[in-house]
């Protein structure tokens, strides 16, 4: 009953432009202690905005309460348990002066860092360290068709797929295909391409570069030609990884960026006599 008295005046409060009674320059209003520490009513009302319901402001306001008690508790429970060999200010200092050097080296690499990486920085970056990305599971590039039966082209395209046929077989697919992958710069796996063929119809022991994959279902024929394959344990082509050298080499830029403006810093602080190393006494 108490905490209902409290919300309903809180609510007549917060929905007047002034407050009856209370003058514009008058102290602000407590409305929530834990021992020392205060909740006052400007700090519940920068919560409250027009189209938000008096139902969903009263429990916005009432969950914010909660969790202000809860957290001022946790606090002075914290203070006076805390061990006496810590050094509060010191972890404060300590973590102001990391979030200032973070900020400001994010400031740096947004403002400083060349972002452009070619073909031959890709290039270069493959060939010295292709041996950090080699593949975990096989993977391959190929063509899926699936035809209905009665159109009786099945064994056309396969023979076509058999004899690397493109420019009729692609006409063909496209005549005849009730469902179709035709982009040979996707990268597929096993499991990538199980539910979209027949149980069973590819198999990681049968999986080599130029196989043409054939199985009949229900009303309809699938065809699979692998155009390329890579296997476990092998080096990936570039265009698989090219995401991830991209990141790798924009990472060493970065590195070498913030490395190079300390050691600048560090000069210029010599020259101007910045800092000074005093000898410690033997």
């Amino acid at each position: 009953m108490k905490w209902l008295i409290v919300y309903c005046l809180l609510f007549f409060m917060l929905s007047c432009k002034e407050v009856p009674g209370i003058k514009k320059n008058t102290k602000d209003i407590v409305i929530a202690s834990v021992q020392d520490k205060t909740l006052t009513l400007s700090k519940i009302k920068e919560l409250i905005h027009d189209g938000i319901s008096k139902t969903d402001s009263a429990a916005l306001v009432d969950g914010y309460i909660q969790n202000w008690i809860r957290e001022n508790l946790m606090i002075i429970e914290a203070e006076k348990n805390i061990a006496a060999d810590i050094n509060i200010n010191k972890l404060v200092e300590d973590y102001r002066s990391s979030l200032l050097v973070y900020n400001y080296e994010k400031m740096l690499v947004a403002t400083q860092l060349d972002t452009v990486v070619t073909t031959e920085d890709k290039l270069e970056f493959y060939e010295e360290n292709k041996g950090q990305y080699l593949l975990s599971h096989p993977i391959f590039k190929c063509i899926i068709v699936k035809i209905p039966s009665k159109s009786s082209r099945a064994m056309t395209i396969k023979n076509k797929m058999e004899k690397n046929d493109w420019n009729e077989l692609l006409s063909l697919i496209e005549s005849k295909a009730s469902m179709k992958y035709i982009d040979t710069t996707t990268y597929w796996t096993l499991d990538d391409i199980q539910p979209i063929v027949p149980e069973g119809m590819i198999t990681l022991g049968k999986l080599t570069e130029g196989k043409v994959f054939y199985k009949k279902e229900n009303d309809f024929d699938f065809l699979v030609k692998i155009t390329k394959y890579y296997k476990e344990n092998t080096v990936p082509p570039l265009d698989f990884i090219e995401s991830k050298i991209i990141k790798s080499i924009l990472s060493e830029r970065k590195i070498q960026l913030l490395n190079k403006f300390k050691e600048d810093l560090y000069d210029k602080g010599v020259k101007e006599n910045k800092f000074e190393i005093y000898k410690l006494e033997s």
